[in-house]
C-alpha cells in the first residue's frame, strides 16, 4: 500500500511538471512572434530609410545629364567693360532672351524690346531716339547684298566706318540724317554670330549722352548668341 501511494505521488509530480514546461513552451511560442513581427518592422523602416538615401545621392549624381547643351542658360548678369572716352569702365549687364531666338546681356538703363516682327530695338531708356534695331537673318543672307541694299536705301550720304569698336564685322557703313532739325548718325553694321547674321543699325543722336551711349550699345552687341 505504502508503495502504491508513492508512486502515485511521484507520478503527479511528474505531470504537474510536465505540465509546467508544456505552458512555458507554448507561452514563449506565442510571444516569438511579436518579437519576430517587430524585428521585420525595424528591418522593413531601415530599408526604407536606405533606400531613400540611395536614390537621393543616384538624382544628385544625374542631375543635369541629358539636359540639350543649347537650353542651358547663361549667368543671369556679368560686367561687360565699357570705353567711353578712353577710360574703360565695367557696367553690370543682365542676361536677356529675344523673342526671336537670340541672346543678349543689357546693361542697367538700357532694354531690349520687339519693334515689329522680325525685328527688336535695344533703347537707351533715358532718351528712346537713342538704340539700335537687331535683325537676325540665319545663314541665308547674304552680308554684301545687305550692304548694298543699304547703301541703294539710304536717305543720307554713306561711307565706310574706319574703326568699329565691334570684332570681325561684315561690313560697318557711316550714315548722317536731319530729323525735326536735328542731326543722327547711322552706322549700319553687320556681324555673323555661330554662323547666323545679324543686320544692327545704331541710331545717335547728335546729343551729350551719345558719348556714354554708343561704347554702351557696342559692349552689348558683342555679347549676342543665336
Amino acid at each position: 500500500m505504502k508503495k502504491c501511494t508513492v508512486f502515485l505521488l511521484t507520478l503527479s509530480i511528474s505531470l504537474i511538471a510536465a505540465c509546467g514546461i508544456d505552458q512555458s513552451i507554448e507561452e514563449n511560442e506565442l510571444q516569438d512572434p511579436v518579437i519576430d513581427e517587430t524585428v521585420e518592422e525595424e528591418v522593413a523602416e531601415g530599408e526604407i530609410e536606405l533606400g531613400n538615401e540611395k536614390e537621393g545621392t543616384r538624382n544628385e549624381e544625374n542631375e543635369g545629364e541629358g539636359v540639350p547643351s543649347n537650353e542651358i542658360e547663361l549667368a543671369d548678369q556679368k560686367e561687360l567693360e565699357v570705353n567711353v572716352e578712353g577710360q574703360t569702365e565695367k557696367r553690370i549687364a543682365t542676361f536677356n532672351r529675344s523673342g526671336l531666338g537670340y541672346s543678349i546681356y543689357v546693361i542697367e538703363d538700357y532694354t531690349l524690346h520687339s519693334e515689329e516682327p522680325g525685328r527688336d530695338a535695344l533703347t537707351f531708356n533715358h532718351d528712346g531716339n537713342f538704340f539700335t534695331r537687331i535683325i537676325p537673318h540665319g545663314e541665308e543672307v547674304d552680308a554684301s547684298e545687305l550692304k548694298e541694299t543699304i547703301k541703294e536705301h539710304a536717305e543720307g550720304e554713306t561711307e565706310v566706318m574706319q574703326h568699329v569698336p565691334l570684332d570681325d564685322v561684315e561690313y560697318a557703313l557711316v550714315e548722317r540724317v536731319q530729323s525735326n532739325g536735328e542731326s543722327t548718325t547711322l552706322i549700319h553694321v553687320a556681324k555673323t554670330f555661330e554662323g547666323e547674321l545679324f543686320q544692327m543699325t545704331l541710331f545717335l543722336p547728335a546729343k551729350e549722352a551719345q558719348e556714354g551711349v554708343a561704347p554702351s550699345m557696342w559692349a552689348m552687341l558683342e555679347t549676342i548668341k543665336p
